[in-house]
């Protein structure tokens, strides 16, 4: 039994999707990332769509996306014309893509 954690994070998600290549290149357009194929990479985040039905979501069921502070939130809502939840030490919003895969974009002032 190991008696430290482990230095373990999350590498990617790979997700069902109708239309993988023009999912990839939503988020791409969306976050200013990359997109190839149905792979999309940015800083930190790899997201891989492949040609399935999309999953069902249903409850708090959901990715996200930690921002480095809260003004990228902000701009991103804005972007997304969402509104966000603002508190001292949290700004956060959810939303749906085209294929209803629900993300949250967040940012905490807090270490984990």
């Amino acid at each position: 039994m190991m008696s430290e954690t482990p230095e373990i994070r999350l590498d990617h998600v790979n997700l069902p999707a109708r239309k993988p290549e023009w999912l990839a290149e939503w988020y791409a357009k969306k976050f200013g990332f990359r997109s190839e194929g149905g792979f999309v990479f940015g800083f930190g985040t790899l997201l891989v769509f492949e040609k399935g039905e999309p999953l069902d979501y249903k409850g708090k069921s959901h990715f996200g996306f930690r921002c480095t502070d809260k003004e990228s939130v902000i701009n991103l809502a804005e972007k997304f014309e969402l509104k966000f939840k603002d508190a001292e030490n949290y700004c956060a919003f959810k939303a749906q893509d085209p294929e209803g895969n629900v993300f949250e974009v967040y940012w905490e002032d807090h270490p984990r």
